[in-house]
């Protein structure tokens, strides 16, 4: 058989559980998962190596409906250019606490996604929450709500449910080629990349209530030595009050998010880390264009 090699994007609203299932299919925890929604910022690409070829996955910043501020404007654009470059998709839709992922007022899928006209699938995430009885009902539910959307199918991936199904169906939907990646690898980005990712999600996991929103990471320097890599980052936040609630009293806040997010780091490249967090001031950054462009977020030129 003609082995296979193509992209898959994984879309859906905030929190829809599509890093938790992007981690599942590459078996690896690159990206972040916490239980607040937008810990995924930036595209994420990993690399599922199977029999039948080799898929780059895709995971994206959750669709909002109703974007508030050039930063939500810039991870929508995120979301759908990597979909505009994906050979098939896959739509989560959560039924956590019984209910879609999406708000009642929101369409179940934004309106470029059927136009795109490419392979979708959608995926039903957060079932083995629910009773056995209503679990089956929510999902025959979700599949008669976007079977004309969706024809692909609808796939139970609850953390209680085995992929393979779902992953040969991809398959069957990408072209016929060699990897396009080295196979012994889990991604093609940088270390660098990771470490931010990593950094982010210890904020979200430690700051509460609107805080890690308004939160963004930068690495500054990486040093890569035989016995210990050197890195520095800055964590930006919008308001000068913002920053002691981030170091916390005596520094123990910032420790705490750096002792754990070196932890993660060390595990990732499988050596001792040095790591140094500093905490920086950028005014409303969530509104500055040429702020979020100098991180790298997708903003429209002409945006205010």
């Amino acid at each position: 058989m003609e082995s296979k090699a193509g992209i898959v994007a994984l879309l859906g609203a905030p929190n829809a559980g599509k890093s938790t299932l992007f981690n599942r299919l590459i078996g690896a925890s690159l990206a972040g998962v916490t239980p607040k929604p937008q810990t995924t910022r930036f595209l994420i690409r990993g690399l599922l190596n199977h029999e039948l070829g080799q898929i780059i996955l895709v995971d994206t910043p959750g669709w909002i409906a109703q974007p508030k501020n050039a930063w939500h404007e810039a991870l929508n654009r995120h979301s759908r250019h990597a979909a505009q470059d994906a050979d098939a998709l896959v739509y989560l839709i959560s039924l956590h606490g019984g209910r879609k992922s999406v708000g009642s007022d929101d369409p179940l899928f934004p309106d470029w996604l059927a136009a795109l006209r490419k392979p979708l699938w959608v995926g039903v995430t957060h079932a083995d929450e629910l009773p056995k009885e209503m679990r089956e009902a929510r999902v025959r539910e979700v599949a008669s709500m976007v079977e004309v959307l969706a024809p692909r199918g609808v796939y139970d991936v609850s953390l209680d449910r085995p992929l393979e199904e779902l992953i040969r169906a991809l398959f069957e939907a990408l072209p016929e080629g060699p990897p396009l990646y080295p196979t012994d690898e889990i991604t093609p980005q940088s270390v660098r990349f990771f470490v931010g990712e990593i950094i982010r999600k210890q904020l979200y996991l430690h700051l509460h209530e609107e805080l890690p929103y308004g939160t963004e990471v930068e690495v500054t320097s990486y040093r890569e030595q035989p016995e210990q890599d050197y890195i520095a980052a800055t964590i930006y936040v919008e308001k000068e009050s913002h920053k002691p609630m981030v170091i916390g009293r005596g520094g123990a806040m910032i420790k705490k998010i750096g002792t754990e997010a070196r932890k993660e780091i060390e595990q990732l490249v499988g050596k001792k880390v040095y790591l140094e967090l500093y905490v920086k001031v950028a005014p409303a950054w969530r509104k500055s264009v040429q702020r979020l462009r100098s991180w790298g977020y997708e903003v429209k030129r002409d945006s205010s």
